[in-house]
């Protein structure tokens, strides 16, 4: 899947997004939805499907797709301290049982940006803690319980699809604090008009540097 690829077809989910699930069968015209549907969970397919095509050699490699990874077999427990530490990353990169990468894919900063360098830094310290650590996950299908460890070159990467909702030196400020960070790292993969725009023909423009980056990083991971 090429970039251009991978972007129209967010465009095009952010378009069908605005329609009903489902259409009656007579008066079509008089039903329309106030709200557009939720598509994080068709973005984090679309790129599991972006890296799963990047595989040349599939012997032991594995991409998760939204995977509960519960570390309830060490001490390491959630903010409570109550609970098991619990991480849900949007994908999961891994190859012989062994996770080297965690995405957290984010359609656009908008308001999350006052907390999101916080975040970025409270991921960076919890990756320290989990490296070298066992850790399950279920798979979704059969529910069968899976051993796994977490490389201790463990990487948090935030892939942000939309450059759009936020000004470009606010954001620029924000990735520069981030890539100072060991274990976190983040691309903005789309710049110019935000994929969800509302004008006929979408101005949005592939940010080569980032998504060429990316897509390096990817390929890196997937042969560890």
């Amino acid at each position: 899947m090429e970039q251009s690829e991978f972007l129209q077809k967010i465009r095009e989910a952010y378009l069908q997004a605005r329609e009903c699930a489902f259409s009656p069968t007579s008066n079509t015209d008089i039903l329309s939805r106030g709200t557009s549907h939720s598509i994080s969970s068709l973005t984090e397919d679309l790129f599991g499907c972006y890296c799963a095509e990047k595989v040349t050699n599939p012997n032991g490699v594995k991409i998760l797709v939204d995977p509960p990874i519960s570390f309830k077999e060490t001490e390491l427990k959630n903010k409570s301290g109550k609970k098991s530490l619990l991480l849900r990353p949007d994908i999961v990169l891994m190859k012989d049982n062994i996770i080297n990468c965690f995405f957290d894919l984010k359609t656009d900063l908008g308001y999350k940006r006052f907390e999101f360098l916080t975040q970025a830094k409270d991921r960076n310290n919890q990756l320290n803690n989990i490296k070298e650590k066992y850790a399950v996950y279920k798979d979704g299908k059969t529910k069968i319980e899976q051993k796994v460890k977490i490389s201790q070159d463990i990487k948090f990467i935030y892939v942000i699809i939309s450059q759009g909702n936020i000004g470009k030196e606010k954001i620029d400020k924000i990735i520069t604090e981030i890539k100072l960070l060991e274990n976190v790292d983040i691309f903005v993969i789309s710049k110019g008009e935000h994929l969800n725009s509302y004008k006929e023909i979408s101005k949005t423009e592939i940010n080569t540097i980032d998504f060429n980056e990316l897509d390096k990083l990817i390929n890196e991971r997937l042969t560890k």
